[in-house]
């Protein structure tokens, strides 16, 4: 029996998390996916933000877009976690970059125009994973709902 158990929890291959490099593409779409379903909603507006605004940063026709998600959606649950894609961007981000992305992220969580405690919750730890200053994630909400002022209905 516990030899059962350590085979069920055995990892599937050799590479550490740490080993793990996931595509840009699919790093970030796993942390827009986290901040659409962070509170167990989905909202229909942050889902479709979410394809949008992949489908503008990476210029992605739908076919790929769909590609995109599957593969993501698959390597999140492999993972189990969302930490080797934020640990890729992390390292891998210059704060720019990760600016753009808190940015991206702020107006999938406002796109419905609540802000869920758990979306908070999990916002408020988003910096922490990136390794970026929690100033610049005020900045980034402040950019997000001027963008969001702009399109529609403030939030």
């Amino acid at each position: 029996m516990l030899e059962l158990l350590k085979a069920l929890w055995a990892p599937q291959d050799d590479r550490r998390m740490t080993d793990l490099n996931p595509d840009p593409a699919v790093a970030v779409c796993a942390v827009l996916l986290e901040a659409s379903e962070v509170d167990q909603q989905a909202p229909p507006e942050e889902q479709a933000l979410v394809r949008s605004l992949l489908s503008k940063r990476f210029g992605l026709d739908e076919a790929h877009l769909e590609a995109l998600i599957a593969q993501t959606r698959a390597q999140r649950s492999r993972t189990g976690d969302l930490w080797p894609f934020t640990h890729y961007l992390r390292r891998t981000y210059t704060p720019e970059q990760k600016e753009e992305l808190l940015v991206m992220v702020w107006q999938v969580l406002l796109a419905d125009h609540r802000l869920d405690p758990y979306e908070e919750q999990w916002a408020r730890r988003l910096p922490e994973m990136l390794a970026v200053n929690g100033s610049l994630m005020i900045e980034a909400k402040q950019r997000a709902r001027a963008l969001s002022a702009a399109s529609g209905p403030a939030a």
